[in-house]
């Protein structure tokens, strides 16, 4: 039932954003009265191209159980984690994305022994190839590599990379915004990483000058597992080898059964708060709208700001 819940939606959004490319007069002129996405920080970026700097943290609870080939193992726990993503506009249509990083901290009650380590690095370009400012409303093309880098304690550096080509768009309609991204995880080593379709969706509403509540829904699609098994004993392949789908935005398992629980959904609360021209603040719960024991998600809270600075 999930499953066509979530393929329905994708449909529906991808014909709601290709309707949006059609002209339309808005009451606001100037693409910088909007805001960027707060949830699924790595793939949910920005279509616009602005200089600025985002502080992120996140406070994640683990699943109490998570399904696995061996039945319901117990889990619990948390997962708290700091990074900050950058990005450098050479002009309104073309910019310098890096979009993840950061340090983490993995702290499972049960079966899992309590890591912490660095992320993988991920970078890449973005072009808006629709800039109409006029009719806020704006399309971008993306292409991120992430650079397996990290840490294996923390459920990074597998294979060889991946990359990850996409496409955002941002309509307004005076105080009402709606943006969105749809794209794809290449692993390079296909045997190390999940290949994966997402879309992310935000609509948010200028209720007063700062205030900008919003809701965003995620969605990952498992297309092809990887083929990672208990080989090495490490407690890197131990999950990947035993889980019975993906993990989550930050942690791509790679694992032979990950497939078998093919769709990850979330949606996010939250606000985002205008302080000033160059200072966003942002808040969002989110939690798993498929059964949360076939993801490596509970709940999460992310907070961030998004310093901008005019090119």
């Amino acid at each position: 039932m999930i499953k066509k819940i979530s393929t329905t939606l994708f449909t529906t959004s991808v014909l709601a954003c290709s309707a949006l490319m059609v002209p339309q007069v808005g009451s606001a002129t100037n693409l910088a009265d909007y805001s960027m996405p707060v949830s699924n920080p790595v793939y949910n970026g920005d279509a616009r191209n602005v200089t600025m700097v985002r502080p992120i943290m996140i406070y994640h609870s683990l699943p109490d159980q998570i399904k696995t080939t061996l039945g319901d193992v117990n889990l619990g726990g948390d997962v708290t984690g700091m990074a900050v993503q950058l990005s450098y506009a050479f002009n309104e249509r073309l910019s310098l994305v890096a979009v993840k990083d950061g340090y983490f901290d993995v702290d499972p009650d049960h079966t899992l022994n309590d890591e912490n380590g660095w992320a993988d690095i991920a970078a890449g370009l973005q072009y808006s190839f629709i800039y109409e400012p006029r009719n806020n409303f704006i399309m971008t093309g993306r292409l991120v590599y992430e650079a397996p880098v990290g840490d294996d304690d923390i459920f990074q550096g597998n294979g060889d990379g991946n990359l990850a080509p996409s496409v955002l768009f941002l309509k307004g309609w005076d105080k009402l915004q709606f943006s969105g991204t749809v794209g794809l995880v290449l692993p390079v080593d296909t045997d190390e990483e999940n290949t994966l379709l997402y879309d992310s969706w935000n609509l948010s509403y200028a209720v007063t000058d700062i205030i900008r509540p919003l809701v965003e829904l995620n969605h990952f699609h498992v297309l092809n597992s990887g083929d990672r098994n208990n080989t090495t004993g490490s407690q890197d392949n131990l999950l990947a080898a035993i889980t019975t789908f993906n993990g989550c935005d930050i942690i791509n398992l790679g694992g032979a059964h990950n497939d078998d629980n093919e769709d990850l959904v979330t949606m996010a609360l939250g606000s985002r708060f205008r302080i000033n021209k160059w200072l966003d603040l942002g808040a969002a719960y989110e939690i798993p709208l498929t059964n949360d024991d076939e993801s490596l998600i509970k709940n999460r809270f992310t907070v961030d700001a998004v310093f901008t600075m005019s090119f």
